[in-house]
C-alpha cells in the first residue's frame, strides 16, 4: 500500500536505546556510554566488523585487528566518514598495514565491557575508528541496543498512515532484523547508509510521495534533515545535540511516541 507520507527512520538512538563502550588503543582506557560519531576525526572512518559480536570472543585474541579481517575475508562497512571513503579504501589500509597493534583483544574487551551491563539486548555490533592516511586504529567500539519503550506501538501506528523506510549506518544484519520486529518491509531498509545515501533516499522518496518525514537524532542525518519536507530530531537518547542540528530541524520530539500525533496534526 502507497501512502502520500512517507517517514525514514535513523535506527541507533532513534528507534534503539543504545549503549556503547569505545576503548582508547593508546592508553588503554575505556570511555562508556559515548557517542561514537563524536570520535570520528578529520580522515578517519567509523568502521563496522559484519561478525556478531559474540563470534569475536573465540578468536585468536592476539592477532591484529587488520590481518584478522583480512585473513578470514571478513566484510566491513563504513558508519561513518569525516569525507568520502570507502570501504574499498579501509580495506587497502588494512592490507598495507596488516601488522598493526590493535588486536582482536582489544575488540574483546570492550565486547565484554558490553555484555556485562546490557543483557537481553535486540542489537549488537563491534567496530573501529581507522586513520586512513596512516592506518592507525585509534578507538575499537561495541554498540548494544534495546527498543525505545513503546516504539512498537509508534511504528504500528505510523504504519495506518504513512509508508516507512529505515536508513541508518548499520548493517543489514541487524537492520533486517529490526525491520522484521516492526514489520516494516525488508525493500524499505537502506543499510551502510552514509549521509549522502540518507539525503539520496529522501530526495528520491519526494518524488514518490507527496510528503517525506526523516527522524534522526545525530549529525550524520543532517543531511537527511534538511532534505526532508519535514525534518524531526528526537532527542530521546541524549539531549547534547549540536546547535547546527537543532536549528535544522523542524522539530524537536523528546520521546518517539509523539511521533503519530504530530503527523497527523501536520496539515500535509
Amino acid at each position: 500500500m502507497t501512502h502520500r507520507r512517507a517517514i525514514v527512520f535513523d535506527s541507533s538512538g532513534t528507534l534503539m536505546r543504545m549503549y556503547r563502550v569505545a576503548k582508547d588503543t593508546r592508553t588503554g582506557k575505556e570511555l562508556h556510554n559515548i557517542s561514537s560519531l563524536r570520535l570520528v576525526r578529520e580522515s578517519q572512518a567509523l568502521v563496522a566488523i559484519d561478525i556478531p559480536p559474540d563470534t569475536l570472543l573465540g578468536c585468536p585474541p592476539d592477532q591484529s585487528i587488520q590481518h584478522f579481517l583480512v585473513e578470514n575475508d571478513i566484510d566491513i562497512n563504513i558508519g561513518c566518514a569525516s569525507e568520502s571513503i570507502t570501504a574499498d579504501d579501509v580495506r587497502q589500509v588494512m592490507l598495507d598495514n596488516c601488522s598493526g597493534d590493535v588486536c582482536v583483544s582489544d575488540l574483546m574487551d570492550v565486547v565484554s565491557a558490553v555484555k556485562k551491563k546490557c543483557k537481553n539486548v535486540f542489537y549488537s555490533g563491534a567496530g573501529f575508528i581507522i586513520d586512513v592516511p596512516t592506518g592507525v586504529i585509534p578507538y575499537v567500539i561495541c554498540t548494544a541496543g534495546k527498543l525505545f519503550s513503546g516504539a512498537e506501538e509508534t511504528v504500528a501506528q505510523l504504519t495506518e498512515c504513512a509508508d516507512l523506510y529505515i536508513a541508518s549506518g548499520d548493517s543489514m544484519r541487524n537492520l533486517s532484523t529490526l525491520a522484521r520486529h516492526l514489520g516494516i518491509p525488508q525493500e524499505n531498509v537502506v543499510p551502510v547508509a552514509t549521509p549522502v545515501v540518507k539525503e539520496r533516499l529522501i530526495r528520491d522518496l519526494k518524488n514518490t510521495h507527496e510528503y517525506v518525514v526523516m527522524v534522526g537524532d545525530e549529525i550524520n542525518d543532517l543531511r537527511a534533515i534538511t532534505a526532508a519536507d519535514v525534518g524531526v530530531l528526537t532527542v530521546q537518547q541524549r539531549r547534547d545535540k549540536s546547535w547546527k542540528l537543532r536549528e535544522s530541524a523542524d522539530m524537536i520530539i523528546d520521546d518517539l511516541s509523539e511521533l503519530p500525533h504530530i503527523i497527523r496534526e501536520l496539515k500535509l
